[in-house]
């Protein structure tokens, strides 16, 4: 079955002709004047909608206007009027109550970005602490090494005094001069 076939469609109207007729309700065909059109589509609206469909007498008289106190447009205008302000009221609430979210939030929002701020200094401080440990650290030892590298060059120098008196401090001095 094709989606806007003849065959399609004829099975589809049947179907929903069906799905009616369970429900009591038939298909008839009607004559009457061009103005009362909308108002019998209306009334066969209200008897046939899905939940809570009206019995034929109450969706006719609803559909006419029978149980309405006035029936003249100024009226109806005035109360399509009142019910439009009463909408946008509603609107104008909600709208303040979205406002009021949105600063509530951005007012969040600034906290943590100043949270987040502090913490990013905070941790620039610690890593300029660590740095300036570091680079002390680096300082001693190079202190250390060219104090080492002296005394290096010292033991060297009385290893290889001559004579004598490379003799007697290599004796007296012992296992320091050992390599």
């Amino acid at each position: 079955m094709a989606k806007n076939s003849r065959d399609g469609n004829r099975e589809r109207a049947a179907r929903h002709r069906a799905v009616l007729a369970e429900r009591g309700i038939k298909q008839i065909l009607l004559l009457a004047p061009e103005q009362a059109h909308p108002l019998l589509k209306q009334a066969v609206g209200l008897m046939t909608r899905d939940d809570d469909p009206l019995e034929p007498r109450a969706a006719l008289r609803r559909a006419g206007g029978a149980n309405d106190p006035e029936t003249d447009e100024a009226s109806t205008a005035v109360d399509e009027l009142d019910a439009a302000r009463k909408r946008i009221e509603a609107v104008e609430l909600d709208a303040e109550k979205l406002r009021g979210e949105i600063e509530a939030t951005e007012r969040h929002m600034q906290a943590l970005r100043a949270e987040r701020d502090a913490a990013m200094r905070g941790q620039v401080a610690e890593r300029e602490k660590a740095q300036l440990a570091v680079t002390e650290a680096q300082k001693r030892t190079l202190e250390i090494l060219q104090r080492v590298d002296k005394a290096e060059a010292v033991i060297r120098q009385a290893k290889a005094l001559p004579g004598i008196r490379g003799r007697l401090v290599r004796w007296l001095a012992g296992d320091v001069l050992l390599d």
